[in-house]
């Protein structure tokens, strides 16, 4: 359909279509030109709209946890050696297909996206691939952690043949888990201290055995909830974002909370333990990279309309 045929149907009243969703399809027919200062615009404000729904989704069901996941899993899966879109993976909304949600690193990420959907549903000129990183982004921020700069504008993949295949993501238990770590994430394009900077998002949230095989059923800090009961956390109050997660794996004095072999590494390994060591002793440091770290992953593989993306700030 040709642009001034969209044009037209807002005007004669045809078909009902909103503006904005007509401009971006308008702009899918022809190679994803750059949105007009206009649509941006109109674009940002649903974006907001959006935020504000996933902060009241936040308040009522404390599942800032998961949407941290979601957005980390659809990006995680980048490989910077693969120069072709949407093949080189990343955070291109791929995880709404059953195909990726069955991968057995995203067990349970169905329940994700099934409580941002209606959200989606909303304000449906926002893609997934901005929905999945503004969840998560979200999240951590209204957790307490660090404000982080995101952009949005991101392209959504349009079919289940353009997920990236099983085994990018990160594995709890490999057998050589400073290796593996640097085998996932360098390939993402991400350096030691990235790494470790991430890894502390593990003050949220817990390991549920029944999903990936790691932790105890349930703990004195998990019993209860919030949420669904159970599971085993990493740090006492897990839906705190703060650097509680490196003191504790440190020192390992509570048997109720977890160190996964990937968590013990970064006292071990002699590269990330500097970083570790720093981010134990300093939250404003952890803070700091934290909040680049997780804008960078949130760009990963992503394309861009506008192609400098859509700050809401």
């Amino acid at each position: 359909m040709a642009v001034h045929h969209l044009l037209r149907r807002w005007v004669s009243g045809g078909s009902p279509l909103h503006p904005l969703r007509g401009l971006l399809l308008a702009s899918q027919e022809l190679g994803w030109r750059q949105l007009s200062s206009a649509a941006a615009g109109e674009a940002a404000a649903e974006m907001r709209g959006a935020r504000e729904d996933v902060k009241q989704l936040l308040k009522t069901t404390s599942c800032h946890p998961i949407l941290v996941r979601l957005g980390w899993h659809d990006a995680g899966t980048y490989d910077k050696n693969i120069a072709e879109w949407p093949k080189c993976g990343g955070a291109n909304g791929s995880l709404r297909f059953e195909i990726e949600l069955k991968h057995g690193a995203n067990a349970g990420l169905v329940n994700a996206l099934k409580l941002i959907q209606p959200i989606k549903d909303k304000f449906s000129c926002v893609t997934y691939a901005d929905l999945f990183q503004l969840a998560s982004a979200t999240a951590i921020e209204e957790a307490g952690g660090p404000k982080i700069p995101m952009i949005y504008g991101r392209v959504d993949v349009t079919a289940p043949e353009q997920c990236p295949p099983e085994g990018r993501l990160p594995a709890a238990g490999p057998p050589s888990p400073a290796e593996h770590l640097r085998e996932v994430f360098y390939r993402m394009g991400l350096n030691d201290k990235e790494i470790v900077a991430l890894s502390g998002a593990h003050t949220l949230g817990r390991a549920r055995p029944e999903r990936s095989g790691w932790g105890k059923p349930e703990t004195k800090y998990t019993k209860d909830g919030p949420g669904a009961p159970g599971g085993q956390s990493w740090t006492s109050q897990w839906l705190k974002f703060d650097n509680s997660y490196f003191k504790d794996v440190r020192e390992r004095r509570d048997q109720d909370l977890l160190v996964l072999p990937t968590d013990a590494v970064l006292f071990e390994d002699s590269s990330f333990k500097v970083y570790a060591e720093k981010y134990a002793e300093d939250q404003d440091a952890f803070f700091k990279d934290y909040a680049e770290t997780h804008a960078k992953l949130s760009n990963l593989g992503a394309k861009f309309d506008p192609p400098k993306g859509i700050s809401l700030e």
